[in-house]
Parts: C-alpha cells; sequence; structure tokens
C-alpha cells in the first residue's frame, strides 16, 4: 500500500471503512440523518464562566452572614426553578444522548454466554540458568560451518 493512497471497505451503501498506514481505523458515514452536537464546545466555554460568577459572589458575601444566608436562600430557590421536573443525573443525559446519536437505544435483554473451559493442568517448564546453558553448549560437540568453513556451534543452515 502506497502512503499517499488509502483502501476502502465497503459495509453497506451508507458507510464504509477507511484503512490507512496507522494503526486506526475511521469509520465515516454517509447518511445525511446523523446530527452532530456541537453542544460539547459551548459547555467547556460557559462552565468556567459559571464557576467565576459562583466563586465571585462567594468571596464577596463571606464575611458577612446575613449575606451568606441570604446567598443561600437564593441558590437554593434556583435550584429548585431549575430542576422542577427532577434532577436529571449526567449518566441518564449521556444515554439519551448517544441514543439519538446512534437512532437505537440498549437493548432490554443481553445474551452473554460463559468463557470456555481452559484445562490448567500441568506446569511450566523451568529455564536453565545462564551457567546451565554454556555447560551445555560447552559440552556440545563442534561441526563444520559449510559456508564460512570454520569449526564451531553455527552453521549456514541454521
Amino acid at each position: 500500500m502506497e502512503s499517499g493512497t488509502h483502501s476502502t471497505s465497503h459495509v453497506d451503501d451508507q458507510s464504509y471503512f477507511i484503512l490507512e498506514n496507522t494503526v486506526k481505523v475511521v469509520h465515516v458515514v454517509q447518511c445525511q440523518d446523523v446530527v452532530t452536537h456541537v453542544y460539547v464546545d459551548e459547555k467547556k466555554k460557559a462552565q468556567p464562566i459559571l464557576l467565576g460568577e459562583i466563586l465571585g459572589l462567594y468571596q464577596a458575601v463571606c464575611v458577612d452572614i446575613d449575606q451568606i444566608r441570604e446567598l443561600t436562600s437564593i441558590v437554593r430557590e434556583a435550584r429548585q426553578k431549575i430542576f422542577a421536573d427532577g434532577v436529571v443525573t449526567s449518566t441518564a443525559q449521556k444515554n439519551k444522548l448517544i441514543e439519538e446519536f446512534y437512532v437505537a437505544g440498549a437493548p432490554q435483554e443481553v445474551d452473554v454466554q460463559p468463557p470456555e473451559v481452559v484445562s490448567m493442568k500441568g506446569s511450566g517448564s523451568r529455564l536453565p540458568s545462564r551457567v546451565e546453558k554454556a555447560l551445555k553448549l560447552k559440552n556440545k560437540p563442534l561441526c563444520q560451518c559449510k559456508k564460512c568453513q570454520e569449526w564451531g556451534h553455527h552453521d549456514s543452515r541454521n
């Protein structure tokens, strides 16, 4: 495969895989129904602003107990107003986004088979030490190499 070309493997009429000279396989979908979500960038921009406002309010009222109590009551009222329908957990929001993206929910029942039984009988072989390897090599008879005509423990065949 040349470095400038890509090979493609078609799965169906609407999607295909791009196989590059890298380890990653990129799955490309050619469907117009897929909606891209841009909320991540907006959320990352809005979070530091919110945290800065909260920290600024806390620093402004931290010296007076009456102001602390008043700010606490305002925050509780705002929480009740925002979460009037109930608190939505981040897991539920993520599951909703995934279902919207893939246009399919998680299956109600998952069929999982147990792993195959593996026999663990027997033990591993003992690894010889460097000294034992050297003694074994020393006791071997020398043979003549067919390529370089030297006597030793090597041969052109192996």
